[in-house]
């Protein structure tokens, strides 16, 4: 699968979706106003005689916009609240925040696993929830933007799978965030809330009756007031079932396609077929399946790994178990597997037979070969990565210590600079985090780019775990270490750039950009930017002639060069502040012309890596390690 290509089909089902929510709105208004219209002459002249008038202007203007207006209000509302991101939903679902320092053998592989699928992918690692209370095998991803992403799984996930299992189940919700379903998916929640808003006024209204019970002594007034309460409830209960239907509709139209291409891409990802193929096999072979017991499911059914309904009810939301496991094993001859709870929980044996292997730097091939295809993504290099850190003990575990090593990343390689940034850095947080963030620039000074930016994705659950106002004065404060020496290093502005989106955005102290750019023509100026200034990194002269092609190909204009005076970063965060707004092809044909000049010259060094990765962060576009693992003779 081709991620950026999948997030443009996901763009286009999302428009399509609008027109197919706003005919489910016109249904549940016609047919409101319709039964409005039957009951009028009933309610004026109980001894009946009275013809029943179609088409009332005034009843109309009455119950249309009401109607209407409460849909409409009640999605937008659930849209708004939903902006916050993927922890709305996951706390809807009952669900709780995995500590990511937590010792729980169970949490922790857990973790290790979205870590590894993290650094994997390029991806800053979602926050982990798990439903305590759910002993069903399910899993969803939540979030407007891979920024502010969770991933849930239930109790029953994480205690009925292995962990080659539970990888699958992970890659596939990785897949979800990064195919831009996530997305689409909290999009039709917000819709389907507005869609069963009146079914659920219903719902409180007969909820309601069971506390307006009249007494013995009551009369009939009391007795009467009861009962309309009670058929006004049941009369919203069964018009707004309409809405119910129609918000099946639309949950099932969306998900069946996406659960086949999120398996495919899970299995491209893991390289592990039976991973998945297994945990699906449990998932039919345990009496729960899927289930999910709490009410919240209903609205957000769309979004799990598996139903979340024991006994189905209505349109499906996902293709048959049977169907997914022939797709990925076709030779299946139709047994599943009946669950046990998990007693080995060590990571050492994940890849036990497997031939030794080492990271290698990518080929330019390799690299640049269609930037999101989901087979360019393997969980082993993000094993191997976070193995050799935690063999040095380069390891973090409180939000301090992850602060502290943002710090220690932003100090300056020159010693009276640096001398000059820690006077700074001890005056705002103290000379003990001060001293720890000097430690940290130490232990670094010779690991690769890989390896630092693989610790800065690791380091960013605990930084969305800061207050609002916190973030705030972190993020001022890393800009003035990074101003603080005069000039800006290409890892202080990448630095910089992850920060900014993946903080802000994930704590929803800015929005993300609405899209404004749909061709990489409209963009031609700031594409001569990004090229000049890795022009000027590769130091090859030839290296513009190729971004020149590669920008006709896509335009058929030609790309204006400009000097290095004009592609410094200041220049070079406008452009990238433009290329957010883009369309996701936009953004890959870009990140992908970018790295042409960069490895023209046959060489991929630190410099460029660390430029790549700000550009892919900054427009938010997930960039793989430029690595690969390679088989030991």
């Amino acid at each position: 699968m081709d991620f950026f290509a999948a997030q443009e089909k996901a763009r286009a089902t999302s428009r399509r979706l609008v027109f197919w929510f706003a005919l489910s709105v016109c249904g549940v208004v016609g047919v409101l106003y319709a039964l409005v219209a039957f009951a009028k002459p009933l309610i004026e002249s109980p001894s009946g005689g009275e013809a029943i008038d179609w088409w009332d202007p005034q009843l109309a203007g009455i119950v249309m916009p009401t109607v209407g207006g409460i849909i409409l209000l009640g999605s937008l509302y659930k849209l708004m609240q939903l902006s916050a991101g993927g922890a709305v939903v996951a706390r809807d679902m009952g669900g709780r925040a995995v500590d990511p320092s937590t010792t729980d053998p169970l949490e922790r592989r857990l973790l290790n696993v979205v870590e590894e699928m993290s650094i994997a992918s390029g991806l800053a690692a979602p926050e982990v929830w798990v439903m305590d209370q759910e002993e069903g095998i399910n899993a969803f991803a939540a979030g407007t933007d891979p920024a502010n992403a969770v991933i849930g799984v239930t109790r029953g996930c994480l205690e009925k799978l292995n962990r080659a299992e539970l990888q699958g189940v992970v890659a596939h919700e990785f897949s979800h965030i990064l195919n831009g379903d996530m997305k689409l998916n909290m999009r039709l929640i917000g819709w389907i809330f507005g869609l069963v808003m009146i079914a659920m006024f219903g719902r409180m209204l007969l909820q309601l009756v069971r506390h307006l019970r009249p007494s013995r002594d009551s009369d009939g007034k009391a007795a009467g007031g009861v009962l309309l309460v009670a058929l006004a409830g049941l009369a919203l209960w069964g018009v707004g079932s309409i809405g119910v239907l129609f918000a099946k509709l639309l949950q099932a139209g969306v998900s069946r396609q996406r659960e086949y291409l999120a398996d495919a891409a899970a299995v491209q990802f893991t390289r592990n077929p039976s991973g998945l193929a297994d945990a699906l096999k449990k998932v039919g072979g345990f009496w729960r399946n899927g289930m999910i017991q709490t009410p919240h499911a209903a609205e957000a059914r769309h979004l799990f790994f598996a139903s979340s309904e024991l006994v189905r009810m209505g349109f499906a939301t996902h293709p048959p178990l049977e169907a997914r496991i022939r797709a990925i094993e076709p030779s299946w001859e139709g047994g599943l597997i009946e669950p046990e709870d998990q007693v080995i929980f060590e990571d050492e044996g994940a890849y036990e037979g497997a031939a030794p292997s080492m990271l290698v730097p990518a080929t330019a091939a390799f690299a640049l070969d269609k930037l999101g295809e989901s087979s360019r993504l393997d969980p082993q290099v993000g094993v191997e990565l976070r193995r050799r850190l935690a063999k040095g003990r380069v390891v973090f575990s409180s939000k301090l210590e992850a602060k502290a090593l943002l710090y220690g990343l932003l100090l300056a390689q020159d010693r009276d600079a640096r001398v000059e940034v820690l006077d700074l850095l001890r005056g705002e947080v103290g000379g003990e985090v001060a001293a720890h963030a000097d430690l940290w620039h130490r232990e670094l000074l010779g690991r690769s780019a890989a390896e630092k930016l693989a610790l800065v994705d690791l380091s960013l659950p605990w930084l969305r775990r800061m207050a609002r106002d916190e973030a705030k004065g972190f993020i001022d404060l890393t800009r003035r270490l990074i101003d603080a020496d005069g000039q800006v290093q290409l890892f202080e502005f990448m630095l910089q750039k992850v920060i900014e989106r993946q903080v802000a955005v994930g704590l929803g102290l800015r929005g993300v950009a609405k899209i404004r750019h749909r061709a990489l023509g409209d963009l031609a100026g700031e594409t001569a930017v990004l090229a000049g200034a890795f022009g000027a990194l590769s130091a090859d002269p030839a290296a513009w002639e190729v971004a020149r092609v590669d920008f006709r190909g896509h335009t058929g204009l030609e790309l204006q060069r400009l000097g290095g005076e004009s592609c410094g970063m200041t220049e070079v965060a406008a452009a990238l502040h433009e290329f957010e707004a883009a369309t996701p092809l936009v953004k890959v044909q870009v990140l992908r012309l970018c790295g042409l000049v960069a490895v023209h010259d046959g060489v991929l060094g630190d410099g460029e890596v660390e430029l790549l990765r700000a550009c892919a962060e900054a427009i938010g576009a997930p960039l793989p390690p430029l690595t690969r693992m390679a088989v030991v003779a």
